[in-house]
């Protein structure tokens, strides 16, 4: 099995809309990505990404934190059949790409059953799955918890595989199933009725 040359510096890592920080909908394929090298990326299974801490400047992939570091992100995975555990170190360059996310337009064309605390879309969409499916979160916690003071923020993806895109007219579907004090959520991602991970959020 051969691994892209690790520590690796992530490439390709912009700021999305106004944020000042990297964001979970970027940083998760282009990792994803880094790692798949010439595989296809349905070769990578059993994903578990965790987000420690906002990253405000470059990111390296490694398997060992360098001493006095602390990971941002911590990925978890199997490739060809091999758990690994992946972390992601902030490297100090400087991320000098910036470009706009009008990711009203994922809200707009999410219906919410704050009653039964799901969102569903199945309208093609030139967003990715992950820029998709946590906008649709977003906006279910904002319909759930109008008056929570903080701000929600995705914390942990678990994934049975990740693909960047699904044909059109695809149903995604997320529904809040468990909340842990108020201040963790755990919502369970369904693509046509089928159960493909949980996502969560927390109250920062």
């Amino acid at each position: 099995m051969n691994f892209p040359d690790l520590p690796l510096p992530l490439e390709g890592l912009r700021f999305k809309g106004d944020r000042d920080y990297l964001h979970g909908t970027d940083i998760l394929p282009i990792a994803l990505h880094a790692l798949s090298g010439r595989r296809p990326l349905d070769a990578i299974g059993n994903i578990d990404i965790v987000f420690h801490a906002l990253a405000r400047t470059g990111l390296t992939l490694c398997m060992e934190a360098p001493p006095g570091s602390k990971p941002k992100v911590q990925l978890g995975c199997t490739i060809e059949g091999m758990r690994r555990k992946f972390l992601l170190i902030e490297d100090g360059r400087s991320i000098t790409g910036r470009y706009p996310y009008p990711e009203e337009q994922i809200i707009a064309a999410t219906t919410i059953d704050a009653g039964l605390a799901k969102a569903t879309s199945s309208v093609p969409l030139p967003f990715t799955n992950i820029e998709r499916w946590i906008a649709m979160v977003k906006a279910l916690h904002h319909a759930l918890y109008p008056d929570m003071p903080g701000k929600w923020l995705f914390a942990r993806a678990k994934l049975a595989t990740y693909q960047d895109a699904y044909p059109d007219w695809t149903e995604h579907r997320v529904t809040i199933k468990a909340d842990f004090g108020g201040k963790l959520t755990r919502s369970v991602l369904t693509i046509d009725g089928r159960d493909i991970g949980d996502i969560y959020f927390a109250l920062a």
